[in-house]
């Protein structure tokens, strides 16, 4: 099921729906009374859920580790889509996972019906829900069962003030991982150092599956090559930097001697083989295309080795910086601010045009598809990066802004943040 299906199903059926749950818990919870405090060492059930988008699961993964070090006595479940099965799974931060299937409509609700039979077996003391906009998560939330249900709002809150006990205040301007982080400190707890993406445990089993894919598929890697990743996901084709711009940074690689291989998943072959079908002919002979060939951990295993990632703001992105390899990131639609990472070997491209950033602010891009914001990155200035990175020189263009997690109280709790109060139980007369 594509992602522009997804939110259309979650607009037509779980809006109405969410707003017929926010009034039944409001009027359960003057029937339940319960309690909502939240006292780190009784904590012992915490469910994480973040069902779309491999980049945000890489980026919320210094959440994770907050949350092991707090609430040391609790079980930690992470509940995503069976798309992100293999990612997940090589993270070694959850004691275990809970799959939704959304290949299809059928899928969807069979398998969701079965997720939340599993979420309330367990008891949850903390939900912590990472979606920002969808209702079908926030009504999951609710029908876990879950004592304590964090997560985010924005605009008005009242959406979500029936359904969630704790929420706080979606910054898009502010880094994605502090954004996360602030869920931590909703739940008491405290900044704890700064954030560390991943690890990604690439296995010796990617490394062979690796080597016996590529050589079934005729394609050789030199001791040095720069991994390019052209795509974007559907949900905002928009962060493709033009392909022409690509075609025109592979040749200036190519001349340089500079082995370049192309990834991308079974759906983006046909844009990436379109694209190697309009580089010259010289240019071809440095260029490997593994597009469409590649399961996930083997593409962990071939960025584990790349010499250099150069990537538009998607998945590949955030997993070549997990996994600590030179990168230069590509921007636009959204703000490096909001999902880049500032480090020593991570390249940062952005122009900030006028109706930039659009992700995560609007429904639709306002260009409808004429992404200047890409268009404007020249050349020259990624190839540039490109070779800074090459030669182990430090990152020099980054657009990020300091990182800051605030944690002064406001009336006893974190700035943005709405908490429901507990409900006193009568006293006795």
């Amino acid at each position: 099921m594509i992602t522009k299906t997804k939110f259309l199903i979650d607009r037509a059926l779980a809006v109405p729906l969410a707003w017929v749950a926010n009034v039944a818990a409001r009027s359960l919870a003057l029937v339940v009374r319960r309690d909502h405090d939240i006292d780190p060492p009784a904590v012992r059930a915490i469910v994480v859920a973040k069902l779309l988008g491999m980049g945000s699961i890489v980026q919320a993964t210094p959440l994770l580790r907050d949350l092991r070090r707090t609430f040391r006595k609790a079980r930690l479940t992470f509940l995503t889509t069976q798309a992100n099965r293999e990612l997940i799974e090589r993270l070694d931060l959850v004691d275990e996972v809970l799959f939704v299937d959304d290949a299809t409509t059928r899928t969807l609700f069979v398998s969701t019906a079965r997720t939340i039979v599993e979420l309330l077996k367990r008891k949850i003391d903390l939900y912590i829900d990472l979606e920002v906009y969808s209702a079908s998560a926030s009504i999951l939330s609710l029908v876990s069962g879950a004592r304590n249900r964090l997560g985010f709002y924005r605009h008005s809150a009242r959406f979500k003030k029936g359904i969630f006990t704790h929420l706080t205040v979606f910054n898009p301007r502010a880094p994605i991982c502090d954004i996360y982080r602030q869920l931590h400190v909703a739940a008491g707890g405290v900044k704890q150092g700064e954030p560390i993406f991943g690890p990604l445990a690439v296995r010796e089993a990617d490394s062979a599956s690796l080597k016996e894919t590529l050589a079934r598929s005729g394609i050789d890697l030199a001791p040095r090559y720069v991994v390019v990743n052209p795509n974007a996901s559907d949900l905002l084709l928009e962060r493709r930097w033009p392909a022409e711009r690509f075609v025109e940074l592979i040749s200036a690689l190519a001349r340089r001697g500079e082995q370049i291989v192309l990834i991308g998943a079974t759906s983006e072959t046909e844009y990436v083989g379109v694209l190697v079908g309009r580089l010259p002919t010289e240019a071809r002979a440095y260029v490997r295309d593994t597009s469409g060939r590649l399961s996930l951990g083997e593409l962990f295993a071939l960025l584990n080795s790349a010499a250099c990632v150069v990537t538009n703001d998607t998945g590949p992105m955030h997993f070549a910086i997990a996994l600590d390899r030179p990168t230069v990131c590509l921007f636009g639609p959204v703000s490096p601010d909001h999902y880049g990472v500032g480090k020593r070997n991570v390249e940062t491209l952005y122009n900030r045009v006028y109706c930039s950033p659009c992700a995560h602010e609007l429904d639709e891009p306002p260009c409808a598809g004429n992404n200047v914001c890409m268009q404007f990155l020249p050349v020259d200035d990624v190839l540039a990066a490109v070779e800074r990175q090459l030669a182990g020189q430090p990152a020099v263009r980054n657009m990020l802004a300091p990182a800051i997690m605030y944690q002064a109280p406001v009336d006893g709790g974190a700035l943005g943040v709405i908490v429901r109060s507990s409900i006193p139980t009568p006293a006795a007369g």
